[in-house]
């Protein structure tokens, strides 16, 4: 589904990033080749994110932004 995505976009995978709140997230942009970030208020645990395949759990909205801004600098150098 994730690959599908971003063949629709042109994206390549080094060059996007999965937001995801469960494992199945973390594994499919891991298997990807995506950039992957786990957010630690949905239904899968901090632990379990990170052994799928998570680059890094964030805690809330503010954290997310800042990793994402991170992400796209390096995206875009």
């Amino acid at each position: 589904m994730f690959l599908r995505a971003l063949a629709e976009t042109g994206l390549s995978p080094r060059d996007a990033c999965m937001i995801g709140d469960t494992t199945f997230d973390m594994h499919m942009a891991h298997h990807a080749g995506a950039h992957a970030i786990g957010v630690s208020w949905g239904y899968h645990r901090h632990d379990k994110l990170l052994k799928a395949g998570a680059n890094r759990i964030v805690a809330d909205f503010v954290a997310l932004r800042d990793h994402l801004d991170e992400f796209m600098q390096c995206a875009t150098t």
